[in-house]
């Protein structure tokens, strides 16, 4: 345990029991040691709040470190460090030739989720996936994007979408997407992490036939 003084409320100082000090920034997500202020506060009875600065040259973030009351020991536990940015994810140059637009939404239902807005992560995640889809298949079959625009991601997945690996992923994404968005849930075993993950297996099976057919183009036939 280390011990710091701190003020508490209503202007008294006391020391205080700390389990741990934060070791990442939540601004850069760098492992560091983080430059403590001198300057914490208890804004009531269970709650311990500590100022420190990330030393990195490139960020010199200022954050709190928030430390919630063990009731047996009395010690301060370690929660977390705000505010956090979440990173951006990064996408693959076929994904995001294919579609810029899944990539924007998909890192804005991440950011969602890790700032606790599951309820509003999860519609997210099913508005990416059918950006993803109705643009892969626009480009796939130009003569039918006035069609694939129009109609319902889970009929335009069962009739536009010829790879098996990629309809199978992408029509279970939909049905659990579709869950998120509904009052009433069909799917009651699955949760969010179930709806990553089919988008995420959705995503590789497409990159998979994008690298497959960019490596075709360029060996076309074999060398005699």
């Amino acid at each position: 345990m280390l011990n710091f003084y701190a003020t508490v409320h209503g202007g008294s100082g006391t020391n205080l029991s700390v389990d741990k000090l934060p070791d990442h920034c939540p601004v850069c997500h760098v492992g560091i040691e983080a430059l403590y202020q001198k300057l914490a506060h208890c804004t009531d009875s269970a709650r311990l709040e500590m100022v420190f600065r990330c030393p990195r040259e490139v960020c010199q973030s200022f954050f709190i470190a928030r430390h919630f009351r063990d009731i047996y020991s009395g010690n301060y536990i370690y929660f977390g460090s705000y505010p956090f940015q979440p990173v951006d994810s990064k996408f693959s140059e076929h994904i995001l030739r294919i579609s810029p637009q899944f990539c924007t939404i998909l890192n804005q239902a991440r950011k969602a989720e890790k700032q606790e807005w599951k309820m509003i992560a999860g519609p997210g995640y099913r508005k990416a996936l059918e950006f993803l889809i109705k643009d892969y298949l626009c480009l796939a079959r130009p003569k039918d994007t006035e069609q694939i625009q129009k109609i319902q991601l889970g009929p335009c997945i069962e009739n536009y979408v010829d790879n098996d690996k990629v309809r199978a992923t992408a029509a279970r994404a939909a049905w659990l997407g579709n869950d998120e968005t509904h009052y009433a849930r069909k799917w009651e075993d699955k949760d969010l992490n179930d709806l990553k993950k089919l988008v995420d297996l959705t995503v590789h099976w497409i990159e998979m036939e994008e690298m497959t057919a960019s490596v075709i183009k360029d060996m076309p036939e074999g060398k005699k």
